[in-house]
């Protein structure tokens, strides 16, 4: 069977740092004696198309930097064209500093190394003196490939030091959402503001400078060629919204026509700039543009243990975005499709917490199954099938499937991902939502090979109107191209020592194949965009970009005291029957870890949006503005408390209840 689908390449991809030239890539065929004899046949990848964002937020500062909130390590100075790794870790180290962690600048070197050509010649085709690319830290730190500490691994390391280098790493990315500039100002702000900074690139040339450290660029004509010489990635820590335009006046382009800037964190050292920090007009219009590729922002991650496991077919993410569109051969101009990767479950590494999967059908419906593997191949008897989550891709980017402690057997199984469009074409009036799974696949521009995939038969698999196909068999069938990819989809385990009692196992069954996992486990905790919400009522739902489930830290927290403490002052009573003992909890602390935080918020929104449930206690503490009813106000006012807009004086309160 044939994959009837279109591939579709856009048009440019910038290489990033002021280094290589890049034009327009595409994948062509390979001989299979050798890399060298590609032939340049048509696309069949496509560059994932950014999804825009719009603000969920009524209300943000006029001015907000993470510098001053102590979110930001110094500036440091990058060694060659590595403005791709300084700009990515300096964002991930702020997500950490973000969430309380408690940690030192990480080591660009290392993703540097990690990020070059590997000794079977397989992986991004660069030095650890090349330009980079947007893509390479993203599947570096999806992967659990780093970070590392610079304490570990040191900017003077070398390749040999790289190779003999195993210390594992204690951090890992789980979710990202991508954007660009056609996203809304207040949209991006809104990532900044959650999660501390987010990564952008744009047109960096002296000529666009003004007072040595403000940039704005207004020329929209430049070539390919000049792009990529003069890409640069930065991380964006934030924002002033009355930074005068007169600031840019120096520029080639002349004063911007209003006030405001972006606040960066470059990597040129502390020597220059506003030491070391630049200042982008809003109107510059090169800053998070889509032809330098993604702009995203991290917005979770996961502290890796010693029972961390990640089972993935590819180290290095997703580098095209394999998608459909109308299927003439269909009843329906809408399309169904599992992607599928098969994994060797170890006997004692099968207990599975999370999947991820990248994806840019914004709007489509997903859901995440455990499926069989029979004589190599996953079977196509939906009925042996076992939900494990669902939910709606609402960004474009890496999605996170968090179901916890899921027993699958061990051996080959595989892990598919369900993208339907069905509800969002008719919610669009018609119009067709791209299908896409991200694809490692590899890359040629400007006539030689950029990237080289580990793919293999059995590896990836697809159904689609009731037939799975291995994906090799695609592209060989289609183009003739015997180099292929395999699908981003990762399963994560963490191997406890005790599977709580009330999650089902998952038993293959000769007769009745796998039994259906319970409804709470059918939910995701990635099914919205991570932002911090509006003040709705729980009627009008949840804002289209919730709050990280990431435990953000803050000046403003309370924490509560400790066992010790709180049965000090709890009241006494003098009555001749015994009392229960008492319920403690602090208002606010929706998810009863003894503090208040962001991770409360997403806590009560996924209660809102019934994708989990509250205990009675954790009710109790969730209904902040105690009017016997917990809606999204809840949650807002949590994270005004957080944020120090609206201080609700009882939040954080110890509270003593008998029941």
């Amino acid at each position: 069977m044939k994959f009837k689908a279109r591939f579709i390449s856009l048009c440019l991809v910038v290489a990033i740092c002021m280094g290589l030239t890049i034009t327009s890539p595409f994948a062509a065929n390979k001989d299979t004696a050798s890399i060298g004899a590609l032939t340049g046949l048509e696309a069949i990848g496509a560059q994932q198309p950014i999804a825009t964002l719009e603000s969920s937020l009524d209300e943000l500062p006029e001015k907000y930097n993470s510098k001053d909130h102590g979110y930001v390590l110094p500036v440091r100075i990058q060694q060659d064209s590595t403005c791709w790794a300084f700009g990515a870790l300096s964002t991930f180290e702020t997500m950490l500093l973000k969430n309380g962690e408690n940690i030192t600048t990480l080591s660009a070197q290392h993703a540097n190394l990690w990020g070059t050509t590997r000794d079977d010649g397989t992986g991004w085709q660069r030095s650890d003196t090349s330009s980079g690319f947007s893509y390479i830290p993203l599947g570096y730190l999806i992967s659990q490939s780093g970070p590392f500490f610079e304490q570990d691994f040191p900017e003077y390391a070398t390749k040999q030091d790289y190779k003999d280098f195993t210390k594992p790493a204690e951090y890992a990315l789980t979710e990202a959402i991508f954007f660009n500039n056609d996203s809304s100002d207040e949209a991006i702000k809104e990532l900044i503001y959650t999660y501390g900074a987010v990564i952008g690139n744009f047109y960096s040339n002296s000529a666009y400078l003004s007072n040595g450290d403000s940039y704005y660029c207004n020329n929209h004509s430049f070539s390919t060629a000049t792009l990529s010489a003069s890409g640069h990635c930065v991380s964006v820590v934030g924002w002033d919204d009355s930074y005068p335009k007169e600031k840019f006046a120096q520029s080639l382009s002349g004063m911007p026509q209003n006030d405001g800037a972006w606040i960066i964190k470059n990597s040129w050292g502390q020597n220059v700039g506003d030491e070391g920090y630049y200042y982008i007009s809003f109107e510059d219009v090169w800053i998070f543009d889509a032809k330098y590729g993604h702009s995203y922002a991290f917005t979770d991650y996961q502290k890796l243990t010693e029972r961390s496991r990640i089972y993935q077919n590819e180290v290095d993410g997703a580098t095209y975005e394999c998608n459909t569109y109308y299927n003439n051969d269909s009843p329906n101009p809408y399309d169904k499709i599992t992607y599928m990767n098969v994994f060797d479950f170890e006997e004692d590494n099968r207990t599975l917490d999370k999947v991820i999967f990248e994806t840019t059908s914004k709007g489509s419906d997903y859901k995440v199954y455990y499926i069989p593997v029979e004589n190599n191949t996953p079977t196509a008897d939906t009925t042996k099938w076992t939900e494990l989550a669902k939910g709606t891709v609402n960004y474009a980017g890496y999605l996170c499937a968090d179901f916890e402690n899921k027993e699958i057997p061990a051996g080959k199984g595989a892990i598919g991902i369900e993208i339907d469009n069905e509800r969002a074409y008719h919610e669009n009036n018609g119009t067709l939502t791209m299908n896409s799974i991200g694809v490692c696949e590899w890359l040629k521009s400007g006539g030689r090979l950029i990237f080289m995939p580990q793919a293999e038969y059995g590896m990836s698999f697809y159904m689609k109107n009731g037939e799975v196909d291995d994906l090799m068999n695609f592209y060989i069938e289609t183009y003739n191209d015997t180099i292929g990819g395999t699908f981003v989809i990762k399963a994560l385990t963490d191997n406890a020592e005790e599977i709580p009692t009330t999650e089902t196992t998952i038993v293959p069954s000769s007769s009745e194949g796998i039994p259906t996992t319970p409804t709470s486990a059918e939910t995701s905790s990635s099914t919205e965009i991570p932002t911090i919400p509006t003040e709705t009522s729980s009627s009008e739902g949840i804002p289209t970009i919730p709050t990280s489930s990431s435990d953000f830290s803050s000046e403003d927290v309370t924490t509560a005291p400790t066992s010790t403490e709180t049965t000090s002052t709890a009241p006494t009573t003098t009555t001749d029957y015994e009392l229960p003992e008492p319920v403690i909890y602090l208002v606010g602390d929706a998810d009863l870890n003894n503090k208040v935080n962001v991770k409360d918020a997403t806590h009560i929104q996924k209660f809102v949006a019934s994708l989990t449930k509250l205990t009675p206690n954790e009710y109790l503490a969730a209904d902040s503005d105690r009017n016997l009813n917990v809606n999204v106000k809840d949650a807002t006012a949590i994270q005004k408390h957080i944020a120090g807009i609206e201080f609700e004086n009882i939040i954080g309160t110890i509270v003593y209840e008998y029941n």
